[in-house]
């Protein structure tokens, strides 16, 4: 079974302990002394210089790595030499527990033919399955994999009068917010274990969810009503827990039909949640075979806001339900293994340099393997490498997509965050 399960998954985070390690050099019999604050360590690992102070006299050699401070070490904030030593810490920080409020779309143009078919009305395609076919058990199927383990799950379609009327659009169109945050399968854990009461929930909700091939009126694509709702309940519940992580996955085929249909305001909806609660807005879309249905660049801009870069687009196809899956383990993985913050020091007056910080990943089995640092995320192609949110004022060290995949892979590994030294740069693909 490939399961994350994030109990399991410890990340040490290098927050400057006491412990000081050669980056370069010849780390001197044993490597003991005193460290000096302000002043240096007087064991043959190397001088620590203090910024805005003389060099510390205190400093006593010896095992056990006792600390005096030296009389002339004070007067500025200490930064670790990059070229002397590199600070790692043993603080753990665990990875927060992953809940995932999915909005779902059930609109009229969900019963799509794939093979770009036309359906007659009142009908189902004639020639195969439609987009809801392969959609809904692509869903099905994300909730059944036992690699979704231990993931939170609540789930809305929209439009869709249960369990609330109002969240629709079109002509009928009530836009009723409020309605669009009550979910018809509240928020549960999944388990690996055959016969998963909540998966079982959730199956059962996407079954009895199809949209209407006959009457039902034109309820429309509500997005920002939608949205709205989905955003609602997800901030409520982070809020509620603040010891978890909540995202928002929202899938739809379709541009905004009826409500406020301004991609300005839908992508501030997702800002506000992101920047008010922390609460991250992923954007699925549905295209047909020509990519068309839906306005990407409208869709990047609400995943942008809401903190995920890019909306993830997938055609109609054979392939669209396999990549509708791959979609969601995809979100999963970065949700729970992928996105860690620049650590804070651990020690009063000292300071880390966010731009001297390494990565390391320890296998559950196996020796160290250091990423590199590349510039965004289009450097990262099939790197073993990471790179800041923000490379100017960097708050935060997300895993490149193969990163991410191969540390979400393995249930033991270790993520080690080292800060005072200058980072790598990646290997090459092999």
């Amino acid at each position: 079974m490939n399961n994350l399960s994030i109990s399991r998954f410890a990340v040490a985070i290098g927050a400057l302990s006491l412990s000081a390690y050669a980056c370069s050099g010849d780390t001197g019999e044993g490597a003991s002394g005193g460290l000096a604050n302000g002043g240096k360590a007087t064991g043959s690992g190397g001088t620590i210089p203090g910024i805005g102070g003389s060099t510390g006299k205190g400093g006593t050699t010896g095992t056990g790595g006792t600390i005096n401070p030296g009389s002339g070490g004070t007067g500025g904030t200490q930064v670790v030499d990059p070229d002397t030593a590199c600070g790692t810490g043993n603080a753990n920080a665990n990875l927060l527990p992953v809940n995932m409020m999915v909005m779902f779309d059930r609109s009229g143009s969900m019963l799509d033919c794939i093979d770009g078919e036309d359906r007659p009305q009142g009908e189902i395609c004639p020639s195969g399955p439609s987009r809801w076919d392969t959609a809904s058990a692509a869903l099905k199927a994300f909730f059944a994999d036992p690699g979704a383990a231990d993931l939170g799950v609540a789930l809305r379609f929209f439009p869709h009068d249960s369990p609330a009327p109002g969240c629709s659009g079109g002509m009928q169109a009530v836009c009723d917010e409020q309605a669009c945050s009550q979910v018809l399968v509240d928020m549960g854990t999944l388990q690996a274990a055959a016969g998963d009461p909540h998966e079982t929930a959730l199956v059962s909700a996407v079954d009895g969810a199809g949209p209407p091939v006959t009457g039902g009126g034109n309820q429309g694509t509500p997005i920002y009503a939608a949205l709205s709702g989905a955003l609602i309940w997800a901030t409520a519940y982070q809020d509620a827990h603040p010891e978890q992580r909540t995202i928002v996955v929202f899938v739809t085929d379709g541009e905004p039909n009826g409500c406020n249909e301004d991609f300005d305001d839908i992508s501030a909806l997702a800002s506000d949640a992101l920047a008010d609660s922390g609460v991250r807005t992923y954007m699925i879309g549905l295209t047909d075979v020509n990519g068309g249905g839906v306005n990407q660049q409208d869709m990047d801009q609400v995943a942008d806001a809401g903190g995920t870069n890019n909306a993830i687009f997938i055609s109609d196809g054979a392939s669209a339900t396999q990549e509708l899956i791959d979609a969601f383990n995809s979100i999963r993985g970065m949700a729970l293994a992928c996105d860690f913050e620049v650590p804070d020091s651990t020690i009063s007056g000292m300071a880390i340099d966010p731009h001297l910080i390494n990565v390391n990943y320890t296998p559950g089995a196996g020796a160290v393997v250091p990423l590199g640092i590349v510039g965004s995320a289009d450097d990262c192609g099939q790197l073993q490498a990471w790179y800041y949110d923000n490379p100017i004022t960097p708050t935060r060290i997300i895993l490149c997509p193969a990163a991410c995949d191969t540390v979400s892979a393995d249930p033991n590994a270790v993520i080690d965050i080292v800060a005072g030294c200058a980072p790598r740069d990646p290997d090459p693909v092999q």
